[in-house]
């Protein structure tokens, strides 16, 4: 079935009053139109697909990549950015995704575990000590996700403070000016540049890919800077916001709350849905890289899809009371990691920093939110929605 479509695109993002729920034009959309033409931010226009099974099919399709047809971007020192194994298609994909596999097991997961565990536990006994309020964000949700990624990385610790001012100001705007984001952007590629040059010396994920370079689809040192600060990129704010998305929510139910809190619930269980239910801005992009139909349309060569992963995780179709945070029943798979062969790789990294932050703020005995929820600070930007300020008490 073909589906008929307006001739003028609609705005895209859709205006928003929360940082948790999504716009009620996404749900209406999703009714009456399931694939739309949509005009971004930039003036472009792309098709918006926001139901699951839609969603799934996306991007899990060959027709669609990352990039333009016939457009391969290159890194270089001085732009790691174009090296980003989320931004290529196959067969680079292919080859960057089987090499850092092979560093991203399970046993360095569970190593990193223990460490969460310990940073956790030293960050919320700061917050008791300062207490009895404070911004949760800057005390605890940046702290750790940025942790965790310099022991991942085997920033040495006497660099991590530069490190992480660096990426504050590259993906938080901390104090930076257009040009100082700039610039900071520039130290923090050379820093990672020099870090990979130095390795391998340890057992952190650097080294792993330093040692295996000379191994079949090995990677050189450009690629592997440019692995290093994907992952930096993908794995600060976006986990940073989703402990605040996962505090705001849950605050806004008790009986879970309580659940959670006396061992009734398990964390991991609550963690998928409150996964689910997170909000994003902009939704993944992918380009058709051939004419190709999906939802009923034709979408030409070079055209822009954008999959909304918010849309399709609160499909009716999908999931019973889609927007209710349900902790009995099974759920079909969620795509807040996307799907396919994009689908992330930090994925398991991310569940056990949301499940570890969780477990020791929620040790707190009558942690609350602090203002009322209006309140709160949040940025709607990129593909997240940011929460920047989240004052709590106890």
């Amino acid at each position: 079935m073909r589906h008929q479509q307006s001739a003028e695109p609609i705005g895209y993002p859709f205006a928003r009053d929360s940082a948790i729920e999504p716009p009620p034009a996404l749900a209406r959309l999703r009714e009456t139109a399931p694939i739309r033409k949509v005009r971004t931010a930039d003036g472009g226009d792309a098709w918006l697909v926001t139901r699951y099974q839609d969603v799934r099919e996306l991007l899990g399709h060959p027709a669609f990549g990352t990039q333009y047809p016939g457009s391969i971007p290159t890194a270089d020192e001085d732009d790691l950015a174009s090296g980003f194994m989320f931004l290529k298609d196959p067969p680079d994909h292919t080859r960057l995704r089987r090499s850092v596999t092979r560093a991203f097991t399970a046993r360095r997961i569970a190593g990193l575990r223990e460490h969460a565990l310990s940073l956790a536990t030293g960050l919320v006994e700061s917050m008791l000590a300062e207490g009895p309020v404070a911004d949760v964000q800057e005390a605890f949700a940046y702290p750790l996700p940025i942790a965790i990624i310099s022991e991942l990385l085997g920033i040495p610790a006497a660099e991590r403070g530069r490190f992480r001012g660096w990426a504050d100001i590259v993906l938080r705007s901390v104090g930076g000016a257009p040009e100082e984001v700039g610039l900071a952007f520039l130290d923090l590629q050379r820093f990672v540049v020099d870090l990979v040059d130095a390795k391998p010396d340890g057992d952190d994920l650097i080294s792993d890919l330093v040692r295996q370079r000379d191994e079949p689809d090995g990677l050189d040192r450009v690629e592997v800077a440019s692995m290093a600060m994907g992952l930096l990129m993908a794995g600060y704010v976006t986990t940073a916001s989703a402990i605040g998305h996962g505090l705001l929510r849950l605050f806004d139910h008790p009986e879970v709350l309580d659940g959670l809190r006396s061992g009734g619930l398990e964390t991991g269980r609550v963690v998928e849905e409150l996964l689910r239910l997170q909000d994003e801005e902009t939704g993944i992009q992918r380009i058709a890289q051939s004419d190709v139909d999906i939802c009923g349309v034709r979408i030409s060569t070079g055209e822009t899809v954008i999959a909304s992963r918010v849309g399709a995780n609160r499909d009716p179709a999908e999931f019973e009371r889609p927007d209710a945070l349900r902790t009995d029943g099974a759920r079909s798979p969620h795509l807040a990691f996307g799907h396919g062969i994009h689908h992330c790789l930090g994925a398991a990294l991310a569940r056990m920093e949301l499940t570890v932050a969780l477990d020791a703020l929620l040790r707190i005995p009558g942690l609350r939110p602090a203002d009322p929820p209006h309140e709160v600070r949040w940025r709607s930007e990129g593909m997240d929605v940011s929460i920047e300020r989240l004052p709590v008490t106890w």
